[in-house]
């Protein structure tokens, strides 16, 4: 599954420190069990947008955070706000799901 979201900077903010909070949040992710990558990708100046690859219930929706991965979501929220959270899953997957229906 795909793990995607989008975190806007706060007014005031400091560009330098949302960069190093994005860079410790996938460190965080990646050490995570399941997790098979993590990126941040620069949408413009003052958003961020991240990537997460995991295996199903690893990450997000359903799966319970460690400490250091709850601390990197509060530096992140401190900073900046959540503007998008979507979870992608591949075809694959979908059609497994379905065949279940």
């Amino acid at each position: 599954m795909l793990h995607v979201s989008k975190w806007e900077m706060k007014v005031g903010a400091d560009r330098n420190t949302f960069g190093e909070v994005a860079l410790n949040m996938c460190n965080s992710a990646k050490k995570v069990n399941g997790v098979n990558s993590a990126k941040y990708y620069w949408l413009n100046p003052n958003v961020i947008g991240f990537a997460i690859d995991a295996e199903t219930g690893k990450w997000g929706a359903g799966a319970e955070p460690n400490g250091e991965t709850m601390k990197a979501f509060f530096d992140l929220a401190n900073i900046s706000s959540n503007i998008m959270d979507e979870t992608w899953i591949d075809a694959g997957l979908g059609q497994k799901r379905s065949d279940l229906a």
